[in-house]
Formats: structure tokens, C-alpha cells, sequence
């Protein structure tokens, strides 16, 4: 789906969410505004088996009236009684002291004189009502579109937006008394929203702000939580609709509703569990401090909002009463008033979230700060203003339905008006203070696709330079590059002229900036600066002065310093904040990168002669590897054994190798190189080299042999090379197997007897070859069986991954092992090759993949 098609969707859905929540809104102000004159309902009824309309209890007016239980209604104010909503319509037009007129089945009339619901709305009740069922309601739908809106291509948006949405018919009104199909509508909507809210909060759980490792593993176990829970919401609001329009209709559905009632609570209740659980895991296993401090935060907001409605929810299920009438005012106003708080909680750590990018960087210089306060401060006055004197106005109890949907309607529409008044004043500080709010994202992604398509280094440095100077309103900006053994000004902007400065390679300044490879604050009239510390020269602290440097901002592309920007004062006068740095830091990664590929795009003629070089060089490597592999397996008695290796690129890391011993044994050995191409290979081959020589010098055991084995490797690696090492030696004679493992992958031994299929990792030996100078290894011996099927492999093959980023891993291979444990060796490993192939898909081979085969004969 196109990003057209996913807004398009977007808005339609917010038609119908938004067209809802108003008119529930609407419904809680005039709830709210005739608290004191709005009818009781006088006597509840309920559809029996025969779908009629009988009264299960009843006030003391409908007593007064002749109305007992038991007794079935006909017909309200002369409609027929044939739906749930047929009552809450009449009572919409009644106001207390009202007469509700009923005609029950056995032709009796009465007549109800309603009493009043209870006394006038006090100011505590009006806040609370508003803040339940309009502004939270409201902030839930604002939240939860905004995010999808501005990232309308992130499941996780459009996930947070179904829970918002659900969450926020939570806390609206019924709608029975809507008129025609709107209440049947309503109630679906209700109803939908309500029951699915504990699916949306596992799948977000499972899902913020990365995925839960467990669901990778087992994506499976979800769904038997969300399969039933779905299929009860659907049906609990399918109920609904056809019971607030015709109980005849309705009746088909409620033994499945009433049967499933009470196991879907309690799916939802554990749902929501799992959710608090989810976040407590992550929180508990996330490496990344900034996730762990929002799922910290979302946990504890969470908690803290729902645990007292979620006590007021088993109070109100224990007691068969409405949750917060279950416990008592002051508990239940302390429950509503906290488990508002979950959207704020939600809408904080979405907020801060980096992958939902919901980000504006705020800046505050002295008079840009007083500027834009005194604004804001006025703005909330006039909102202030205007909400007190709308809910005066349509407050009135003489004030029609009419008047008061559109004295509410101006209020809100002053509000809106408002609110655009207020962005174009703060658009007008923001320019008139050189403070131009931006979004970090949006200039990063714009300088990226700009610095993408240059090729030459003075338009880059054009555009960056301006970029930096518009974004953070600074006056000067110069960018030095490396010239000749010095960084002198290769572009400046907001100088008189050209500066005439350099800094040596052996300097101070550039030293600092090589080693810290991050933003440096340039303080020169502060003695505890580094400037000063470091004992910069007087010279280079002269050539910063007359740049009027601020910070200093390295150009570092790997190892190099091709350059570095200095920054001016901003005209705000506002320092660096910590924010910009971090913006900072990424514009000159691109930058420095965007450098590194305009070099090397103006040596791409005097390079194709040396690249062809290369592939040949390259592809001879590849025919010389292929050599180092064995080309003819000794024959040894008892054993069945082939082996295989792909490299992922023209060369590769991977080593396997079958080796002739003395007394008919058989030496197998598989290896895989730390990293890829040339290096990995000739690593690779000094190995080779150095196994061969070993296992013909031989003395002692094999640990032994290893230990010297790593020794040379260490002695002909770079540092930072090394290998994970497996080598056996099978002994026909015996069928005993030596081993050991250096921080290889365990080979996998599958062997079937009466007990059943048994599975053995070969996982003992020691470290990795070549990292460490000394190292000791422990030999193992293992008996095989006939039948005994050995497979070794390299991390490639378990760590072969699909598109989702799915792993193969070492289960999948096992039962690959056993469903083809019939093919010979050769067979095996082309078919084991093939089966991690079909589950990596069209997802490309990112590492090499080597297979190794023995089966006991």
C-alpha cells in the first residue's frame, strides 16, 4: 500500500473515530449541563427468552405508577419496544417531572412522572466528567493520529493508534439513545473498541519499542491470547448493535455472548498482564539505556494508572455493580483521575520514542525565551478565557439542545482559530529572533538526499555550510579541510574575507578532534576550558579567535579526518545544548562520508585499470582457495564424509579440511575466519599451512598440537584476527572420535536408538585460535555407534536469515539432519545446504556457509 493510500485510509478513519468522539463528547457536556434536571431511569428491562422487553427492577415512581417486575413492555411513548434503544430515545427528550407514558403486553397504560438523576453539576464533577469523557477521549485520538500520520510507513504508529482508539472507548458514554442506525453503529464502535483494548496492549508489549525476543522465537504463542479475543469482540459488538435495535434480532447471539463473557475477561485480564510483563522483561534485558528508560517509564505510568480501576473492575465483578460505585466516591474519583494518566504516559515515551520520530528541538535564547513565554502565557489566558465563558454559556438550564451544540461548536472553532494565531505569532518570534524551530529529522533526511548526489567537494561544502547556518541560526560557519599536511578554510560563510589560518596536523586542536571524534565547545575566556587544560598553543587559540569559533564539529569518516567545521555563535546568543550536538554529529557523519565518496568518485579514473587488477587478483584468489579445499577425500573403512563450502563473497573466511593420518585415522578439521575477503582468506591459508605441518610433526595429544597450532596463527595475524576452530580425529579401528573445539560452533551428533533420537553437541576444547599468544586446549574422545550421523558447520549455516530476520538456528538443522538421515554424505550436505537456502528465501547470503558430513557405517 502506497503512502496515498495509507493516508487516505488514515483520514477515513479518523472520519469515523473523530465523528464518534464528538458526538460522545457532545452527549458528556449535556449530561454534565442538566446533572441536576436530567431524568433517573425509572425501571431497567431486559430481552428474555421470548424476546420481549420485561422489567427486572424498578424505582419507586415507576412503583407509584403500577409498574412491577415481571411486567413486559409493548410499546414507549406509542413506539413498539422492539430494541434496547427504544427506551433511552424516549428518555432523551424528557427532562425530570416529565410523564413517560408505557403500554405493557396486557393492554395496561401508565403514566411515570420521572424524577430528577441528582443534584447540579458542582465544578469538581465538571472537571472530572470533562476529563474523562472529552479531553482524555480526545487526546487518545490526537495522540494516536498524529503518530501514524507523521509515520504512517511504522507498524508500530499505526499499532499505537488502535490502542489509543480502543483505550478511548473505554472511557466514552453509551450510546443507546443515538438515533436510527447511529446507536446500532455506536454500540458496534463501543463495544469493539472496549473488548479489543487487551489485544492492542499485548501486541504492544510484544512489540515497543523493539520486538520481544520471545515472540521471535515463538510468534505463535500470541495468538492464543489474540485468536479468542478477537473473535469475542466481534461477536460481544455484533450483540450490541442488534440488541440496542431489535432483540429479535439479537437473540441468535446471546448463548455464544453470555458463554464467552466471563473466559473473555479473563483473556483480557491476562492479556493486559502480559503487557506489564513484556515491558518488565525488556526493561530487565535492553542494552540500550534510552529504551530502558522509557520502558520504565511506561511500566510504572501504567501501573500506577490501571491498578486502581483494575481493583474498582473485580470490586464491581464480585459485587455484580458498576466497578466505581462498587468503590465508593473517593476511591473511584481517585481510580478515574489516575487511569487518565495512561495516555499521558503513553503519549511521553512516544514523544521522546526515536523510532516513531516525533521530535521538535526547542531553543531558548534570553530574549527569545521572554518573547515566546509571554506568548504562550497569553495563549493559555484566551483559552482559558474561552472555554469558562463557553461552559457558562451553554451551562444555562434554559438553553436548548440546539443552542448549546452551537455555542460549544464556536467555542471550539475560537479555539481553533486561536491556536493557528498562536503559530503564526510563534512563527513571527521564531523569525524576528532568529529562532526558527525545526525538525531534526526532516533536516538530517533533506542534508542526506542533498549530499547524496554530489560529487564535487565545494557544492557539498556550499550546501552544508548554508544548511547549518539556516537551521541554527549561526552568523559564521567554516569549513577546514585537509590541504598539504594542514587544515586551512576551504569554505567559509559570514566572514569579511577569506581567514588566513591553518592547523597543522600535529596540532592540539586537531589532536582533540581525532581522538574525541565528537562536537568540541570552544570556551575561550573560561580558564577551566580545554583550551586551557590541554595547553593549546597561544597561536592555535588565535586562529580560533579570529574564526569567533563556538564549537569545533570533526568531519571523522573512519579512521581519517578529512576535515572539520567551525561554528560561530549563534545570533541568539543561546549556547550549544546538548540536542544540537547530537544533530550536529550526524550532519557531519553525513558530510564526512558524503567527503570520503566525492574522493573517491574523482579517483574512479585513475582506479578502473587498478580495480580490473583487483577482480583478476581477486578471482585467482578464488581459484587458489579452491584448490586449498580438499579435492580428493581419503578413503577410510566404516565412514561416509563429504564436506562443502560457499563463500559469500569471491574469497572467503571459512576452512574445512580432511587429513590422512597414520593408522588409516582420519583428521577433519572446520574453521571460520573473524571477517571477510582477502584478509579472511589468507588468514584462512596460513591455518591451512599451519594444522598440515602440525599434524605431521605430531607429538602428544591434540590439545597440544592446537596450542602450537595457535601460536603460529597468533604470530602471522593481524591483532584484531583470529578463528573458531574445530578438529577430530576418527579412528576406524576403534570408532573413537578425539576432538576439540576452539570457540567453534558445536558440531551436532544425531544418533537414533531404541531410547529414541539422542543429540550431542562436541562443544569442549577451549578459546579461539590466533587472539591470544598462550592458550590451552582439552582433548575429548566420544565413542561412536554405527548409524551415528556428524554434522559440523559454520555460523553461517545456523545464522542464515529470511526476510524477517529470522534466524535458522540449530533446532531447524537438527530436524533437517533426522528427516534426511538416509542420503549419503554428499547428498546430506548439498540437501541440508539447499534446506537453509529455502528458509533464508530471497534474503541474501551474508556470510559463508561451510557444511562438513560423517555418517558411521
Amino acid at each position: 500500500m502506497g503512502r496515498k493510500a495509507r493516508l487516505a485510509a488514515l483520514a477515513l478513519l479518523f472520519l469515523l473515530a473523530g465523528g464518534h468522539q464528538a458526538r460522545y463528547a457532545v452527549d458528556a457536556v449535556e449530561g454534565l449541563r442538566h446533572a441536576a434536571t436530567e431524568e433517573r431511569l425509572p425501571f431497567e428491562a431486559a430481552a428474555r427468552g421470548d424476546v420481549r422487553a420485561t422489567v427486572i427492577s424498578v424505582q419507586p415512581e415507576a412503583e407509584a405508577a403500577g409498574l412491577a417486575r415481571g411486567d413486559r413492555i409493548a410499546a414507549v411513548q406509542g413506539t413498539p419496544a422492539t430494541g434496547a434503544s427504544v427506551l433511552p430515545r424516549a428518555l432523551a427528550g424528557l427532562r425530570a417531572g416529565d410523564t413517560l407514558r408505557l403500554t405493557l403486553e396486557d393492554g395496561r397504560d401508565l403514566s411515570i412522572v420521572l424524577a430528577a438523576k441528582g443534584a447540579p453539576a458542582d465544578a469538581g464533577t465538571w472537571a472530572l466528567g470533562l476529563l474523562l469523557h472529552v479531553v482524555t477521549p480526545w487526546l487518545c485520538l490526537a495522540l494516536g493520529f498524529w503518530a501514524a500520520a507523521s509515520r504512517d510507513h511504522d507498524p508500530l504508529a499505526w499499532l499505537l493508534l488502535a490502542l489509543l482508539i480502543s483505550f478511548s472507548q473505554v472511557l466514552s458514554a453509551e450510546v443507546l439513545h443515538w438515533p436510527g442506525l447511529l446507536a446500532s453503529a455506536g454500540t458496534f464502535h463501543k463495544k469493539l473498541g472496549e473488548r479489543s483494548w487487551g489485544i492492542w496492549m499485548l501486541l504492544f508489549g510484544v512489540f515497543f519499542p523493539q520486538r520481544l525476543d520471545w515472540d521471535r522465537r515463538w510468534p505463535w504463542c500470541k495468538w492464543i491470547f489474540i485468536a479468542p479475543l478477537a473473535a469475542a469482540s466481534v461477536l460481544s459488538a455484533m450483540y450490541g448493535a442488534l440488541w440496542s435495535w431489535s432483540y429479535a434480532a439479537a437473540a441468535t447471539l446471546s448463548g455464544p455472548v453470555n458463554a464467552l463473557s466471563i473466559p473473555s475477561y479473563a483473556l483480557s485480564m491476562t492479556a493486559i498482564a502480559l503487557f506489564f510483563m513484556s515491558l518488565g522483561y525488556k526493561s530487565g534485558t535492553t542494552t540500550s539505556p534510552d529504551a530502558r528508560r522509557r520502558l520504565v517509564l511506561l511500566h510504572t505510568g501504567a501501573t500506577i494508572s490501571m491498578t486502581p480501576a483494575f481493583i474498582a473492575s473485580l470490586a464491581g465483578l464480585v459485587q455484580r455493580r458498576e466497578p466505581f460505585q462498587a468503590v465508593g466516591p473517593w476511591f473511584g474519583t481517585v481510580a478515574v483521575l489516575l487511569f487518565c494518566l495512561f495516555p499521558f504516559t503513553l503519549a511521553y515515551v512516544i514523544v521522546v520514542h526515536r523510532a516513531m520520530d516525533v521530535r521538535v528541538v526547542l531553543r531558548q535564547g534570553v530574549r527569545y525565551a521572554f518573547a515566546r513565554g509571554g506568548a504562550a502565557a497569553l495563549g493559555v489566558v484566551l483559552m482559558i478565557t474561552i472555554i469558562l465563558a463557553t461552559g457558562l454559556a451553554a451551562g444555562r438550564p434554559d438553553r436548548r439542545r440546539v443552542e448549546v451544540v452551537t455555542i460549544v461548536a464556536l467555542g471550539a472553532l475560537s479555539m481553533v482559530l486561536l491556536a493557528r494565531l498562536g503559530q503564526r505569532i510563534m512563527l513571527w518570534i521564531d523569525r524576528r529572533f532568529f529562532r526558527d524551530a525545526y525538525d531534526a529529522e526532516r533536516i538530517l533526511g533533506d542534508l542526506s538526499e542533498k549530499v547524496r548526489a554530489f560529487v564535487q567537494t565545494a557544492p557539498l561544502l556550499e550546501t552544508v555550510a548554508r544548511t547549518l547556518s539556516e537551521s541554527l541560526h549561526v552568523a559564521r560557519v567554516a569549513v577546514l579541510l585537509e590541504d598539504g599536511g594542514a587544515y586551512r578554510p576551504a569554505h567559509t560563510l559570514g566572514y569579511a574575507g577569506a581567514p588566513e589560518v591553518s592547523f597543522a596536523q600535529g596540532s592540539r586542536v586537531v589532536a582533540a578532534l581525532r581522538e574525541g571524534r565528537s562536537p568540541l565547545r570552544v570556551y575561550l575566556d573560561d580558564p577551566s576550558s580545554w583550551l586551557m587544560a590541554d595547553g593549546v598553543p597561544a597561536e592555535e587559540r588565535s586562529a580560533l579567535g579570529s574564526l569567533e569559533s563556538q564549537l569545533l564539529l570533526p568531519l571523522a569518516a573512519g579512521p581519517t579526518l578529512p576535515g572539520f567545521v567551525c561554528l560561530g555563535p549563534k545570533r541568539s546568543e543561546e549556547p550549544y545544548s546538548g540536542s544540537d550536538l547530537r544533530l550536529l554529529q550526524s550532519v557531519a557523519t553525513q558530510t564526512a562520508l558524503a567527503l570520503e565518496n566525492g574522493r573517491l568518485t574523482e579517483e574512479v579514473a585513475r582506479e578502473v585499470a587498478r580495480r580490473e587488477r583487483l577482480n583478476r587478483e581477486v578471482e585467482i584468489a578464488r581459484e587458489v582457495q579452491e584448490r586449498l579445499f580438499p579435492q580428493h577425500l581419503p578413503p577410510v573403512q566404516g565412514l561416509d564424509y563429504a564436506g562443502f563450502c560457499r563463500p559469500a563473497m569471491g574469497v572467503g573466511g571459512d576452512y574445512y579440511d580432511f587429513l590422512a593420518l597414520e593408522g588409516g585415522r582420519l583428521g577433519v578439521a572446520v574453521a571460520d575466519i573473524s571477517g571477510k575477503g582477502i584478509g579472511a582468506a589468507l588468514l584462512m591459508a596460513s591455518l591451512q599451512a599451519s594444522l598440515r605441518g602440525q599434524t605431521m610433526l605430531r607429538q602428544g595429544s591434540i590439545g597440544r598440537m592446537m596450542a602450537a597450532v595457535n601460536r603460529l596463527v597468533h604470530a602471522a595475524s593481524p591483532d584484531n584476527r583470529y578463528a573458531t576452530f574445530f578438529y577430530s580425529e576418527f579412528d576406524p579401528a576403534t570408532r573413537r572420535l578425539a576432538y576439540v573445539n576452539a570457540g567453534h560452533c558445536p558440531p551436532i551428533i544425531l544418533r537414533t536408538g531404541p531410547e529414541g533420537r539422542r543429540v550431542i553437541r562436541l562443544a569442549a576444547g577451549g578459546t579461539v585460535i590466533g587472539l591470544f599468544e598462550e592458550a590451552t586446549f582439552t582433548e575429548k574422545h566420544l565413542d561412536l555407534a554405527p548409524g551415528d550421523l556428524l554434522v559440523a558447520f559454520t555460523d553461517g549455516i545456523s545464522e542464515a536469515m529470511n526476510e524477517e530476520e529470522e534466524e535458522w538456528g540449530d533446532e531447524r538443522l537438527i530436524e533437517a539432519m533426522a528427516s534426511r538421515r538416509g542420503l549419503g554424505a554428499g547428498d546430506l550436505v548439498q540437501a541440508l545446504l539447499g534446506e537453509a537456502d529455502r528458509f533464508a528465501g530471497a534474503a541474501p547470503q551474508h556470510d559463508d556457509m561451510t557444511l562438513v558430513a560423517m555418517r558411521v557405517l
